[in-house]
């Protein structure tokens, strides 16, 4: 599978710059790129490890819902354009949030995916990107990772 970085920067119909950063990994692993934003102080939004500390410590239920309807959304959002993965497939995401709930970089391995589907879903995701602020905010910068199945 080949690894590809892109950045993409859109002019938004109100005249906002949008920048994320999105870049496919070749798998689950730590990037380079995750490292940079860690060290730039980016904190670990929850955990289920209760000895571990994250961001949204206390606020656990409120984090967990926010994160499960962006992983329903993004689901939803790929298959009204076109997007029909197999019941194996899956997508990890690591997502990289500012204090006020805006996605900064999008981190994703697809697993089980065609070339095909691959291109649907690179085709879309900034564009669902752009969309989304979580409604939940932080005193620091914080990330998230998960799976998402398409069953």
């Amino acid at each position: 599978m080949k690894f590809s970085i892109f950045f993409i920067i859109l002019l938004c119909a109100l005249k906002l710059d949008a920048q994320i950063l999105v870049q496919k990994m070749p798998d689950e692993n730590l990037t380079e790129t995750d490292k940079g934003f860690m060290q730039a102080g980016y904190n670990l939004a929850y955990s289920n490890m209760t000895s571990e500390a994250y961001v949204f410590k206390g606020r656990d239920e409120e984090w967990k819902k926010c994160w499960i309807n962006l992983m329903q959304a993004l689901h939803i959002y790929m298959q009204k354009n076109g997007l029909k993965p197999d019941a194996n497939s899956s997508c990890f995401n690591r997502i990289y949030f500012n204090k006020e709930g805006v996605i900064v970089a999008y981190l994703y391995h697809l697993s089980g995916f065609t070339p095909a589907q691959e291109q649907v879903f690179d085709a879309h995701i900034f564009n669902f990107l752009i969309a989304q602020k979580l409604p939940v905010r932080s005193g620091s910068n914080y990330w998230q990772y998960g799976t998402l199945r398409f069953e």
